[in-house]
């Protein structure tokens, strides 16, 4: 695939106004969900979400500090996103100023679960690129008591900030 940078202006524009398109064809909550699980990485949704509540935060009046220990990014990504939205952030303004104005809110906890679902779905349609956690997922849910155990105390050996032990810790507690 061509860079986005080798790419022509009008191709540029082309490609964006296409993805924008894209996005206004979404209906529901539930479609933009399944359009960005099946468009990015779990990584990179994060990464947008963070962006797009820093950019809260910040019109807020939260200092930068909090919003740091609060999202767990960095200062220099909290002071990108105040650049942005000294600069313009006109989408970001629009974005807050809508959401204000829905009565239906959705609780959180309902958004993130959503979210969770689709991303379970993700893995299922794609195991070929998850089957190292697939696998151990599969043995442990078919050891017995006994075996459980001597995994379990296996991966608590592991640094609990690896992202394995975070994921087979997710599998021992269902």
């Amino acid at each position: 695939m061509e860079k986005y940078s080798n790419l022509s202006f009008v191709k540029q524009k082309e490609l964006l106004r296409d993805f924008c398109s894209a996005l206004l064809t979404l209906q529901t909550e539930e479609e933009a969900v399944n359009f960005l699980v099946d468009l990015l990485t779990k990584e990179e949704v994060i990464k947008l979400a963070k962006r797009i509540k820093i950019a809260q935060l910040l019109l807020q009046g939260n200092k930068y500090r909090k919003i740091v220990e609060t999202l767990n990014v960095s200062q220099a990504t909290v002071a990108k996103v105040a650049l942005w939205l000294k600069e313009g952030g006109d989408g970001f303004k629009l974005i807050f100023k809508r959401e204000k104005k829905r009565s239906n809110k959705i609780e959180p906890g309902e958004n993130f679960g959503l979210a969770i679902n689709e991303w379970k779905r993700f893995k299922k349609r794609y195991p070929s690129m998850f089957w190292p956690s697939l696998l151990v997922e599969g043995i442990i849910n078919s050891a017995d008591k006994k075996e459980k155990e001597k995994f379990k105390k296996v991966f608590e050996k592991l640094d609990h900030r690896s992202k394995i032990y975070k994921e087979v810790n997710e599998i021992f507690k269902r």
